[in-house]
């Protein structure tokens, strides 16, 4: 398993991450409490690897959060997936700092909001997954020709085998894209 903090938070001299304990749930346990089997994935399909990253609304966490993806996905031998992943979890992570880490957020933010991309490999399947502190859930627009935005979700759509969310709790939501593995 690999988890990494994006820089919104450091950890002691060395390199090793805190616990942290008495805290309000977050993102990332939304993300943790989701079953497998929401992300579309057949029943028997084994994990073979996990990897996170923490993110926030600054602005190199995009670029952060793109070498995490590349480096993990080359890392399980997946470079075939490297490009469509990487736009899914652009298109991801754009919503999340836009709808769930910025000004424009439903509900009342936490002093330093953060959200978790991660990645969850199975014996047929990549799941690209962000974990966010809103409970509300995406919704698919409908832009005009023209518009700047709106298409995120309609990307994920078409680069994904599948996509969708957890249901929202007071921590947040996940919001999930499976990319159908190579060997699958």
């Amino acid at each position: 398993m690999t988890a990494q903090s994006s820089g919104t938070e450091s950890g002691p001299p060395g390199g090793h991450q805190r616990a942290v304990r008495d805290r309000e749930p977050g993102p990332l346990d939304a993300f943790l409490h989701t079953e497998p089997r929401v992300w579309g994935g057949a029943p028997g399909t084994g994990e073979h690897g996990f990897a996170a990253l923490r993110f926030d609304a600054t602005p190199g966490s995009v670029t952060r959060t793109r070498s995490f993806l590349r480096s993990t996905l080359t890392g399980w031998q997946l470079p075939e997936l490297v490009d469509d992943a990487t736009t899914i979890a652009a298109e991801l992570v754009a919503n999340a700092v836009t709808h769930a880490l910025g000004p424009g957020a439903a509900g009342p933010l936490p002093p330093r909001p953060s959200a978790w991309i991660a990645l969850v490999r199975t014996d047929r399947a990549v799941v690209c997954a962000v974990a966010d502190p809103s409970p509300a859930l995406p919704a698919m627009a409908d832009p005009e020709p023209f518009a700047e935005s709106g298409r995120g979700l309609r990307i994920v759509a078409e680069l994904s085998e599948t996509w969708g969310h957890s249901q929202p709790e007071a921590a947040g939501k996940t919001v999930w894209a499976r990319l159908a593995s190579p060997e699958g």
